[in-house]
This record gives structure tokens, C-alpha cells and sequence, in this order.
């Protein structure tokens, strides 16, 4: 299993981390900085999210009664875990995939994050009552710096704040 990244990790740690752990990378991108790939992936990723009649397959997170519509692209290049996942072998095209979550209720702001990278928009859906959990799911989920600057911002600005 590979080992989640530290928040002080750089961001071209976490992404050389994720790409070189990734052997289901199609020959076609191979050698494009995964940088370049997540910003278009980002530009188009509101015209496909949780898009049943594109999704690679339905994930379902226990504990959480919805069902998304995931594409491997998405998830594979900002998250460990679903990069271990979709290296896989036994996970084909149309496959329902099960996860477990520290926190499932915690899940569909990240999932946004990760088909738009709107790091402001992901820094607006954190709350002093959900901070915590999806702080937790970021972490199990082994994401990228970015997303983890964003929480620690969140930290710093809004939780730390709070308790003065």
C-alpha cells in the first residue's frame, strides 16, 4: 500500500509520487507533465461530473447512501488511494467500486475538488463543523498538496481563529 503524503510535502513531490506509482497511465500521455494534464482535465471536469453516460464506473462509499459517477482520470492522477485502486487489474470499464471513508458523509465537496481543482470553491465548502472530516478524508485519500493547502489555510484562518 502506498504510504499517504505529509502536508509538507511539495507539490512537485506529491505529484511524482502519484505518477510514478501509476502504471495504468495510457502510452498516449506518458512523458506530459501531470501538471498539464490535471489543468485541462480541471477546464473540462464540471462538463463530466458524476456523468452516468461517461463515467469509467459507480462508486460507492460505505456508509454513504448516494452513488457517484466517477471518471479514472480524475481520480487516479489526485489520489493515491484511487490510484492504487485503478492499478488494479480486476477493475474494468463500467465496474462498481467500494470504498471505506474515515468520514463518507465528508465526500462530495472532495469529489467536486477533484473534477474542477476550484481550490477556492473547496476552501468555501469547509465548515468548523465539517473541517475535521474532510481533513480526514483528504488524508486517508492520500491528496495532493494543493488540497491539503487548502485545509491547512482553512486551519489557520477560520479553526485557529475560532478558538481565540
Amino acid at each position: 500500500m502506498t504510504t499517504a503524503t505529509t502536508p509538507f510535502m511539495s507539490a512537485d513531490q506529491c505529484v511524482k509520487t502519484i505518477t510514478v506509482s501509476n502504471a495504468n497511465v495510457s502510452p498516449l500521455i506518458k512523458g506530459i507533465p501531470v501538471t498539464y494534464i490535471l489543468e485541462k482535465l480541471h477546464q473540462l471536469g464540471p462538463n463530466y461530473f458524476n456523468d452516468k453516460s461517461t463515467a469509467y464506473a459507480e462508486l460507492h462509499i460505505e456508509g454513504n447512501s448516494k452513488f457517484y459517477w466517477v471518471h479514472k482520470e480524475y481520480l487516479v492522477l489526485q489520489s493515491n488511494l484511487f490510484n492504487q485502486i485503478f492499478d488494479n487489474d480486476n477493475v474494468s470499464n463500467g465496474d462498481v467500486i467500494t470504498i471505506t471513508l474515515p468520514s463518507p458523509e465528508a465526500f462530495d465537496p472532495i469529489l467536486e475538488y477533484f473534477y474542477d481543482g476550484d481550490a477556492d470553491k473547496f476552501y468555501d465548502s469547509l465548515t468548523l463543523d465539517n473541517f475535521k472530516n474532510i481533513w480526514e478524508n483528504v488524508e486517508y485519500l492520500g491528496m495532493g498538496a494543493e488540497a491539503r493547502a487548502v485545509c491547512l489555510a482553512y486551519y489557520q484562518n477560520e479553526v485557529l481563529s475560532d478558538q481565540e
